[in-house]
Parts: C-alpha cells; structure tokens; sequence
C-alpha cells in the first residue's frame, strides 16, 4: 500500500495541475491550427476597359450587395465568410454575369458563361440544376421547330399544338424536375430557389401546401416568406374580390389612384405594362381593338406602367399611338399589391370594382369583354 506524505502530496498536486495546464494548453493549440470556414471567388474578364472597376456580390436572398472588389488586369478575387450558403449575382457591364451559390470554399466563376460556378459542392448542384433546366427547354424548342413549317400554313392548329405540347409534356416534366430538387435540397438555398421557380405553375392553394411541407430552412429564406405574402395578396385579388386601391405620384407631384377609374359604373380592362416589355407592347393591338369597339357603351380600358421609368412610357405611348388613359410610374406597387410577376397583366373590373377575369390576353381578352358587354 503507498502512503502519502505531505511531500508526496505537494508533488501530486504540482503534477496534476502541470498534467492540466498541458492539455488545455494543447486544446488551443489545436483550435487554434484549425482555419476559420471563408470563401475565395475568383473571375475574369475579358475586357481591359473594365479595369480599375468595382464588381459586387448581389445577395439575391436579401437584395442588396454583399461583398465588393476591384478589377485588375481583368482578374477580381472576392475573399470573405459565410455562415449560410445563398444563391448570388455577379455583374460587370450588361454583357458578364453569372448566378452561383455563395458558400465558403474556393468558387470560379465564368464571367461569359451565366450560372456556370463551379468549385464547390452546392455551385455543382446548382449547375446540374441549370443544365437539366437548359435540357427540357431545348425539348421544348425543338418541338416548336417543328410545328413552325405549319405555322405559316394553318397558325391556329400550330398555336394549339404548342399549347397541348407546353400543357401535356414541358410543363410536368419542367414541374417534376423542380420539385426533385427540391426534395433532395430541404437544407439549402438551392431548394427555396426551386421552390421559387415551381410557384410560377401553380395555383395559390397548391403553393401554400407545397411550403407547408418545406422545411423550416426553406420557409425561413427571405424568397419563400415574399411568396407566402404573394400567395395572400392572389387570394385577396382573385376573380370575385373587390379591388385594391393604390395611389401612384406623377412626375409633377399630382397624386393619381386606381380609384378615379375603376368601381365607377363602368367595365374597366387594367393593363399593367412596360416600355421595354415585347409582349406588352404586342398586346397593344388587341387592347386599341376592344377599346374602339367599346368605349362608347360603358366600356374603358387603362393602362398602368410598371417597373419603367416615365420618360420611357411616355414615348412608348407616343410610338405605340395609345389613346386610353395611363397612369405612370407605378412601379413595383401593383404587382405586390395583386400578386403577379410578369407583365402583360390584364385585369378586368366590374361596374362596382370587382374583379372579372385576371391575366387575359389575345383572343381570350376579346371574348372575355365580348361576353361582359353584351
């Protein structure tokens, strides 16, 4: 049997302590060697008059910039850290871009090839996203090519075999892709991304439930929160809802509401438009038509620009040669407010401002309003 004497004590003590002070000592020093998570995102750009530039990182979550760099010797190198991986934009003039998933690690980014990241695991995801989308839409477009030798021939047929194509084989396969990514991405912004893109097929009941089954993650990010505030503002603009007023200032400080047009007495075809929006411009025919043809009989039609800047509007309706009313500079209320986003959007009010029929366009425009004004 050992028997301590008061030496023998002092002696285990100092040890016991030294024994301590060795491993905690080893512990930081282990912590300590161990590198701190932080990205490295590396581009080019084939352009020496860019040099000397800023570049940015666009937060697509959050909408603002992030991180910002300098270009030299057409090379730009972003360094940082971050906790939670998120899909980012890089610009540089209109020409070089690109779309990736900012995560810590080291990305290289191609500036003439958008969405083209590669370097990490979550970028190489994405570009697997990218790519089967770039296949299904190829799918698509090759089928167009070969109804465009009827199109000329019989352009009725041709438009109903591009719909029973898009309705029947494009948009399931399209829809079935995004919802597989989103099952194999509930713990990443890839998911809340696809889950994004999805909404656009579906219907506000449809939406809701599919965010239901989202994991927390995906219902927390920033986009899958403004499209439950979409999905709302659908539902409180559906066909058989009374409007929403909203009240836009012009340029010389007047104030103008959706109010002064419609719930008046009369039918009332809202366009919510663009300058710069083919398709809007396209629609103009269609709306002049319905407008001549009955405008005398308690009908108006009233165009709304979004998203544009009033010089712009203003010589769009000059070169256009609209003559129906427009209120300008709207900007993004109406579609917060109504819940679209995409334009053309054409809205038709009732007498007492309730909503008729929404997202009209061509010839079931004209046989909506026919049906109303008889």
């Amino acid at each position: 049997m050992f028997y301590f004497c008061p030496q023998n004590i002092n002696i285990y003590f100092m040890n016991t302590k030294t024994l301590i002070a060795l491993l905690m000592a080893g512990a930081g020093l282990a912590s300590c060697s161990q590198p701190i998570p932080s990205y490295t995102v590396m581009g080019n750009i084939p352009d020496s008059t860019f040099n000397g530039k800023t570049v940015y990182i666009f937060d697509r979550d959050k909408g603002q910039n992030i991180d910002s760099a300098v270009i030299e010797n057409g090379a730009f190198t972003f360094t940082g850290q971050i906790d939670t991986a998120v899909l980012c934009l890089t610009q540089v003039g209109r020409k070089y871009y690109t779309t990736f998933m900012l995560e810590n690690g080291t990305i290289q980014l191609n500036m003439e090839t958008p969405n083209s990241a590669s370097g990490t695991p979550l970028n190489e995801t994405f570009s697997s996203y990218i790519q089967e989308e770039k296949r299904i839409s190829e799918l698509f477009q090759n089928k167009m090519k070969e109804t465009s030798g009827s199109r000329n021939k019989d352009k009725v047929k041709s438009n109903e075999l591009t719909k029973t194509y898009y309705d029947n084989e494009y948009k399931p396969a399209y829809m079935a892709m995004l919802k597989d990514f989103i099952d194999k991405n509930q713990d990443n912004y890839i998911g809340a991304f696809a889950l994004q893109n999805l909404s656009n097929f579906m219907n506000p009941e449809e939406m809701e439930s599919i965010i239901a089954q989202s994991s927390a993650f995906i219902q927390s990010r920033n986009i899958i929160r403004k499209l439950s505030q979409r999905i709302t503002n659908l539902k409180k603009t559906a066909v058989g809802q009374p409007f929403t007023d909203f009240t836009v200032e012009t340029e010389d400080g007047k104030k103008v509401s959706l109010s002064d047009y419609v719930g008046k007495g009369n039918y009332v075809l809202v366009d919510f438009w663009a300058s710069w929006c083919g398709p809007c411009r396209a629609e103009t025919p269609i709306l002049a038509e319905v407008y001549n043809q009955y405008k005398d009989k308690g009908f108006q039609v009233l165009g709304v620009a979004t998203w544009d800047q009033p010089k712009d509007t203003k010589k769009a309706i000059e070169d256009l040669k609209i003559t129906w009313p427009q209120i300008l500079n709207a900007q993004n209320t109406p579609s917060e407010l109504y819940g679209f986003n995409g334009i053309p959007h054409i809205i038709l009010f009732g007498p007492d401002g309730t909503i008729v029929a929404r997202d009209l366009r061509g010839d079931a425009l004209k046989a909506k309003v026919k049906e109303m004004m008889q």
